[in-house]
């Protein structure tokens, strides 16, 4: 004979209370970024962030946008269909009150909060690609006759590319350096901390250096 539960008004006001408690946002499983330096004197860099993410359950995907840095021309894709997603810049303390963030995340931060095209399905997986241009002076600039990007990246694999018509004179952490086909310098750097990873690119105009 089946037992009845003993505490039937429990059971269903806790279903009806999960049912209202917003589904967590994805978190990162696994992730790329592309750091394009952008006009020298601009204090502009692209970034391109690729990521794959399989919380099931999730319809969003929160992305920071890192303190200091202002945003513009912000972008995703779902890189399944090659679609435009739909997603909204939001406060820290609006991520709180949808239940997004923990209670310690200050009010005062931003997310692109990017609206997954369906929620994770159990096993699945969702792929975006997130592109956004970040100012920030403190992390690219100009020093003399050189460009500096001066960052930490949290993330495990990460590539900085120089501006067209410069060379790497040097570089902080071990990276591999590679030459796309415009010619531009790639420098493609593998975190293997548990923190940022302090990377600090310089490039020098080709020829300012010298006769090449």
């Amino acid at each position: 004979m089946r037992q009845r539960s003993r505490y039937p008004l429990l059971a269903i006001l806790a279903t009806s209370l999960a049912a209202l408690v917003p589904a967590a946002p994805a978190a990162a499983q696994t992730a790329f970024t592309l750091y394009e330096m952008l006009e020298p004197g601009s204090a502009k860099f692209k970034i391109t962030y690729d990521v794959t993410t399989a919380r099931a359950g999730a319809e969003f995907f929160l992305n920071p946008i890192r303190v200091g840095s202002v945003a513009t021309d912000e972008s995703v894709i779902d890189l399944a269909t090659g679609k435009e997603l739909y997603f909204e810049v939001i406060s820290g303390a609006q991520a709180k009150e949808q239940g997004l963030a923990r209670a310690r995340t200050p009010d005062d931060s931003k997310y692109i909060k990017v609206h997954l095209a369906q929620p994770i399905p159990e096993g699945g997986e969702a792929r975006l690609r997130i592109i956004k241009t970040y100012e920030d002076a403190v992390s690219y600039f100009v020093d003399g006759e050189t460009v500096v990007f001066d960052r930490g990246l949290g993330i495990r694999a990460n590539a900085v590319v120089l501006p067209a018509g410069y060379e790497l004179v040097g570089s902080r952490t071990p990276g591999i350096v590679t030459t796309l086909d415009d010619g531009r310098v790639k420098i493609s750097f593998l975190n293997d901390r548990d923190d940022q990873l302090g990377v600090r690119v310089v490039g020098r105009r080709i020829g300012a250096g010298g006769d090449r």
